[in-house]
């Protein structure tokens, strides 16, 4: 099981299944965090065998800036390299402004047809279902 100190930017959320690994992201996503949470999600991510998904719960975050988006992005092509789905979870107002502003909302919230996410693909859950 990874470890993630539990004050900071970025916690352990309980998984639905083994094969998950849910985290949530916390305050700021922005350059005085965004290198040591992109650190601290691969070093989890290396810790958990099996996983198929990675999940990021942004019902807590507040704020990302450009290194934040710049983290997300990342997070996505390491997950889409490694054969992992890339989820995000909860997108508050703000968030889902700047990837539509910054055109990469598709990219990061796309999802997938079936199975595993192709290039360009993503699945998201914005907590804004439809019926």
């Amino acid at each position: 099981m990874p470890t993630i100190p539990d004050a900071g930017p970025l916690r352990i959320l309980p998984a639905t299944d083994p094969y998950t690994l849910c985290l949530a992201l916390v305050g700021d996503l922005d350059y005085e965090v965004g290198d040591a949470v992109l650190e601290e999600v691969r070093d989890a991510l290396r810790g958990c065998d099996g996983v198929r998904s990675l999940r990021l719960n942004c019902r807590e975050l507040e704020m990302a800036d450009s290194t934040g988006l710049s983290v997300l992005l990342q997070l996505r092509r390491d997950a889409h390299e490694a054969g992992i789905g890339f989820h995000l979870d909860e997108m508050r107002p703000g968030l889902v402004r700047l990837l539509r502003v910054t055109g990469t909302h598709e990219y990061l919230t796309c999802a997938p047809s079936a199975g595993l996410p192709t290039e360009g693909e993503a699945a998201i859950d914005t907590g804004e279902s439809g019926g």
